[in-house]
């Protein structure tokens, strides 16, 4: 997997480039402001991995016909404003998205549906710590010429103290000819889930920190390498 990797203190920084051919890409960002935009050529299918901490990123994803793109974020106490852009007929996107904060954290995901047959799946997983305020906002919009579409959302925050965390789930649908839903949940790990691990024998704590595993890495669709990596940032959290 090709890699790019920045450590500098907090600066303002915008990549912009065009994906040409069926690729694996990793960003690792810290401690800056980060802008992307991305275009994803016809027929192209890509896995981009964003890895972050301290950082405000925005993303501009744009993808041509045919383009397939399984994007997966992970960011710790920091700022994320994706907008996706699905402009050419039969362009799909799956977006997972994980957020592990004990800072307040601003979340804006927006995917246009600007083409016939297009499909997106959103998911969007917070973990809060310290009563850290997590915002997400995740729109999903689809254009009255673009028909046959699925625009799929999940959102999920889990707080083990009020945070007073918010999900705002929108669906701007002008289209009659669409697949298209949300689902949004705030508040702590089921009590019978951590029943079920403390049943086999597995204490609360470490029941607890399996559950954020599986809740922020589930979805993500990464190399061992980089689960690894992940695994170690959530095992040292004092939650």
């Amino acid at each position: 997997m090709n890699k790019i990797s920045v450590n500098h203190p907090i600066e303002v920084e915008k990549k912009e480039f065009t994906i040409h051919s069926n690729e694996n890409l990793e960003f690792k960002e810290e401690n800056k402001e980060i802008h992307y935009r991305i275009l994803v050529e016809e027929n192209v299918h890509c896995n981009l991995v964003f890895l972050g901490k301290k950082i405000n990123i925005k993303l501009e994803l744009i993808q041509k016909e045919g383009s397939s793109v399984n994007l997966s974020s992970f960011l710790e106490n920091s700022n994320n404003h994706v907008s996706i852009k699905l402009n050419g007929y039969g362009a799909e996107i799956r977006y997972a998205y994980s957020t592990l904060s004990k800072e307040d954290s601003k979340n804006h995901i927006s995917v246009f549906h600007q083409a016939s047959n297009t499909k997106s799946d959103v998911s969007c997983n917070g973990f809060s710590i310290n009563q850290a305020k997590i915002i997400m906002d995740v729109n999903g919009y689809v254009e009255k010429q673009s028909s046959a579409c699925s625009c799929l959302q999940d959102s999920k925050i889990i707080e083990l103290e009020n945070s007073l965390s918010q999900i705002h789930p929108n669906l701007y649908i002008e289209n009659y000819d669409v697949e298209a839903s949300h689902s949004a949940y705030i508040g702590p790990f089921l009590e019978q889930d951590l029943f079920y691990l403390e049943s086999r024998g597995i204490p609360r704590e470490v029941a607890t920190k399996l559950l954020v595993k599986a809740l922020l890495l589930g979805k993500l669709n990464l190399e061992e390498s980089q689960k690894s990596e992940l695994i170690q940032r959530i095992e040292t959290q004092q939650l």
